[in-house]
């Protein structure tokens, strides 16, 4: 099945981890999907390593926030209708140091 992932990457520091998490689950996750995720399937995904190695404290916290949707256009509309509050809040949140970067992935059938 063909979809397309929005890919919304958090950087910021190592100590923001557990405040973060808190924050996405009671703050953005209900401003980003609403009641209902069945639809889009976000899942969170911690970065690990980098190139085999573990980053050090300096690179920071990457943090991987992925929704799926059916179509390129229903994905750039929640990127440009859904998304940019929740953005905007993230760094008031977190600070001058916080990071985002958003891609757009489209899933290819092997």
């Amino acid at each position: 099945m063909e979809k397309y992932i929005v890919n919304v990457t958090f950087v910021m520091a190592h100590e923001q981890r557990r405040r973060f998490l808190s924050w996405m689950k009671e703050e953005a996750t209900p401003l980003l999907f609403g009641n209902d995720t069945t639809g889009c399937d976000p899942r969170l995904q911690t970065v690990i390593e980098v190139g085999g190695e573990v980053p050090g404290p300096e690179h920071g916290l990457s943090i991987a926030l992925q929704a799926d949707f059916l179509t390129s256009e229903a994905a750039h509309d929640w990127n440009d209708r859904v998304l940019p509050p929740v953005l905007a809040a993230y760094h008031s949140q977190f600070g001058p140091h916080a990071l985002f970067f958003v891609t757009l992935l489209h899933s290819e059938a092997l």
